[in-house]
């Protein structure tokens, strides 16, 4: 999977707006934090529009996208928000100016769809937070926003390792693999589109907001039954956000995702710090890692 540049001060970030509507203060609030940083952040023209529930028309909202992709002078394209929308795009773009002059593009949610249509072209990309994260974290005392330094660093190409603490439904092992994956359902719903991409020897992260326990089960088994479980080497469960446990089930939400991997033999790691939360910790989605689970610990490392 090849990477494009890494940044450098002066260089340019794009902020579009390929989904849902964005409160504007957000925005701003990205643009000084990325500007503190030493980088040049052009907001593109319809970034701050509201049309319902998305940032302006699907003309208005293809043309920003495909402006920063085509751009030659553009280093990383910075997706200020998720929500719903982007599907109603990936018809329309076209990746000519791209493959001529690589960038980074960041984002989660929604962005994953971005995220493996990249994969499939053969880029990396930074799954990570958007213009909200960005905002909050250069307008505190930058103390517990550790999210935003991370996402600075795999900026500047820097080595970033992640720890995270034992869980009870891990499953101990070590492995490598490619990273692949976001937002559960947003990976669902590319399932028999031509977007679908699933690499070889991949290690799966996962994530999800609002979903119900038999909603995210339903997913999960659609996977197993198309194979795809089985091929992997690994399995990072993140944050699964704004639900309610449904005593119907018989189990929790943790122990249903638990029961559907349990005839793998891979390893498992739960709790990781990525999704819809807070500590939002970025991923360089088609990197190879190494993921180790311990009973103490797991770690991932880029290799």
């Amino acid at each position: 999977m090849k990477k494009p540049s890494f940044l450098k001060i002066g260089d340019n970030i794009h902020l579009v707006a390929p989904a849902g509507a964005i409160d504007p203060q957000l925005v701003q609030g990205a643009v000084d934090c990325l500007t503190h940083w030493g980088y040049h952040a052009v907001v593109a023209p319809n970034t701050a529009l509201r049309q319902g529930r998305f940032s302006g028309s699907l003309s208005q909202r293809l043309n920003d996208l495909q402006s920063a992709l085509d751009n030659p002078d553009c280093q990383a394209i910075l997706c200020v928000r998720g929500g719903y929308g982007c599907n109603q795009l990936m018809d329309h773009l076209t990746f000519d100016g791209f493959l001529e002059q690589p960038k980074w593009l960041i984002g989660f949610s929604d962005v994953t769809q971005l995220h493996m249509r990249l994969m499939q072209l053969g880029f990396a990309s930074i799954h990570g937070g958007m213009a909200r994260q960005l905002h909050d974290y250069h307008n505190s005392d930058k103390k517990g926003m550790q999210p935003a330094r991370a996402l600075h660093t795999l900026l500047k190409g820097n080595p970033l390792d992640y720890l995270v603490a034992n869980h009870a439904f891990n499953r101990i092992g070590k492995t490598e693999g490619v990273l692949w994956g976001g937002n559960l359902s947003i990976l669902f719903s590319l399932r028999g589109t031509p977007y679908e991409t699933i690499p070889d020897n991949g290690i799966l992260f996962i994530e999800d907001v609002g979903e119900k326990p038999y909603v995210i089960e339903r997913m999960l088994i659609n996977l197993k039954q198309s194979s795809i479980l089985s091929k992997l080497k690994g399995l990072i469960v993140g944050q699964f956000t704004e639900y309610e446990e449904d005593p119907g089930m018989g189990y929790s939400l943790q122990e249903l995702i638990s029961r559907q991997v349990s005839e793998y033999d891979f390893p498992i790691c739960f709790g990781f710090p990525v999704g819809h939360v807070f500590e939002n910790m970025p991923l360089i989605q088609g990197a190879r890692v190494r993921l180790n689970v311990q009973t103490s610990c797991s770690t991932l490392n880029y290799l």
